[in-house]
C-alpha cells in the first residue's frame, strides 16, 4: 500500500473542541428563538451532540424540523459565535498534530483538513492555528454540494484534487461518520482517534 495524501479532520480530531462546538451551537438556536432551556431541551442537546460531525447546516436542518430558512439563519449564528471564539485566540490543536502533519509531509505525502464548517470559517481556524503551509488543501461540505459526512463526497474530492486513487488515502478521524466515510470511499487507511465524538468499540464496529 502506497499512501499519498492524509485526509485529517478538524475539530475533535487535530483541533481541540473544549466545548466550543457546543456553545456555537446553542448560540445558533438562541438566534432563532429556540429556548436553551425547559423539557425539551435535553432531548434537543443530545441530539446536537450525537450529529455535530456531519456539516453544520445539515445538524440545523434536523433539529429545526426541516425548516431550512431558520437553519440558514442558524448557521450564520453559528459560524459568527465560533469566529468570535476563533478571534479570541482561544482554539488550541490536539497535541502532536501539527508533529503528525510534519511527519506526514516529511514521508511524502500531502495534506487535506476537512470539516463540516462553512469555507470561509473553515480557512480562518487553519490560519490561526498556524497551519496554512501544513494543509495543502482544504475541503468542506460547501465543495461537494453540501455533502458532509458519513457521505464520502469530501475524501474523494479530496482525492481527486490532489491527483490520488482513494486506495492511496488515509483518513483520520473522531467519530464514527468519518470512518464510515472512510470504508465507503475506498481509502487505503481508516483511522479512528480517541481525541473527540467517540470512544474506541463504535470507531471499530
Amino acid at each position: 500500500m502506497t499512501l499519498r495524501l492524509a485526509v485529517l479532520d478538524l475539530a475533535g480530531t487535530t483541533v481541540c473542541d473544549d466545548g466550543l462546538v457546543l456553545d456555537a451551537v446553542l448560540a445558533a438556536l438562541g438566534a432563532v428563538r429556540v429556548p436553551c432551556a425547559g423539557p425539551r431541551f435535553p432531548a434537543l442537546r443530545r441530539q446536537a451532540e450525537a450529529t455535530m460531525d456531519r456539516a453544520s447546516l445539515a445538524v440545523f436542518g434536523d433539529l429545526l424540523d426541516g425548516d431550512m430558512h431558520r437553519a440558514r439563519h442558524a448557521d450564520s449564528a453559528f459560524a459568527a459565535r465560533l469566529r468570535s471564539r476563533v478571534r479570541a485566540g482561544v482554539l488550541r490543536e490536539i497535541p502532536g498534530a501539527t508533529a503528525a502533519m510534519t511527519a506526514l509531509h516529511d514521508a511524502g505525502l500531502s495534506v487535506c483538513l476537512c470539516s463540516g464548517f462553512e469555507p470561509a470559517l473553515h480557512a480562518e481556524m487553519v490560519e490561526a492555528l498556524g497551519w496554512t503551509e501544513l494543509a495543502d488543501l482544504l475541503v468542506c461540505p460547501a465543495d461537494v454540494d453540501g455533502r458532509g459526512l458519513p457521505d464520502p463526497a469530501m475524501l474523494l474530492t479530496a482525492a481527486a484534487r490532489a491527483e490520488v486513487e482513494p486506495s492511496g488515502v488515509v483518513t483520520a478521524g473522531d467519530a464514527t461518520s468519518a470512518m464510515t466515510a472512510g470504508r465507503r470511499a475506498g481509502a487505503g487507511l481508516t483511522v479512528g482517534v480517541l481525541t473527540g465524538a467517540h470512544r474506541a468499540a463504535p470507531l471499530r464496529a
